[in-house]
């Protein structure tokens, strides 16, 4: 049996995949996200969720090998992780009082077969005017912005700002529950729990927090199987 193996250290992702009663392991693939130089967020997330999945190839020749990207997109400009409290500080200045998308890229390699599977999901967050001294009083814990896209968390620190969320919760987490499966289960993989179920209990959490959630239609995605692309 092929061995599942998340390149990735995210606890949200970890979280995710073992809802989805999926047995793995979680390997930091090291990639180095400065190699990917391109404006679109798209191309961004689908591109370095494949390279950080094939980066382990070698690793797992006979692995099931999951990648995941996120990244922040706001007034034309995408916004990764922080690595300052400055940093963090001016990300979340951007994103106080204004709409910003998060695109979530995934991608599914079979090491054995070189198959790959590839797609994207994105949803949309906006959050209230945030004060200078809630700003910094934000920043000052690390754990509110460290690791994120965009220096925030809608799990964690920023939930209180949240206005509304509109697509689907696990995209903006950082794991599109139900692409993932179907991008899986392209590569043989049988995920026997229903992902709807748990993009259900995902989205529990925006309800508890109070925000207003509202859907994205026409929902943008892409999958590609190889070289053939297919858009839905």
């Amino acid at each position: 049996m092929e061995q599942i193996i998340l390149a990735s250290n995210s606890p949200r992702r970890r979280e995710i995949l073992t809802l989805l009663g999926i047995t793995y392991v979680a390997v930091d693939s090291k990639y180095d996200e400065s190699l990917i130089k391109t404006e679109d967020p798209v191309e961004l997330v689908t591109e370095l969720a494949l390279q950080k999945a094939l980066a382990l190839v070698k690793e797992y020749p006979e692995g099931i090998i999951i990648g995941g990207d996120t990244t922040v997109y706001i007034d034309g400009e995408w916004l990764g992780k922080a690595e300052s409290k400055e940093e963090a500080r001016q990300m979340i200045r951007k994103l106080a009082g204004k709409t910003h998308e998060v695109y979530t890229g995934v991608a599914v390699v079979s090491a054995l077969t070189g198959e790959s599977y590839v797609g994207y999901e994105v949803g949309g967050v906006r959050l209230m005017e945030i004060k200078e001294t809630e700003i910094e009083k934000y920043v000052d814990n690390e754990w509110n912005w460290r690791g994120f896209a965009g220096a925030y968390a809608l799990q964690g620190g920023m939930s209180r700002y949240l206005l509304e969320q509109s697509g689907k919760l696990s995209a903006i987490i950082g794991m599109p529950v139900e692409l993932t499966v179907e991008l899986l289960e392209k590569a043989g993989v049988v995920v026997e729990v229903p992902p709807k179920e748990i993009e259900i209990s995902l989205g529990n959490f925006c309800r508890i927090a109070g925000c207003k959630v509202v859907k994205i239609s026409p929902c943008r995605r892409d999958c590609w199987d190889g070289v053939i692309r297919m858009t839905k």
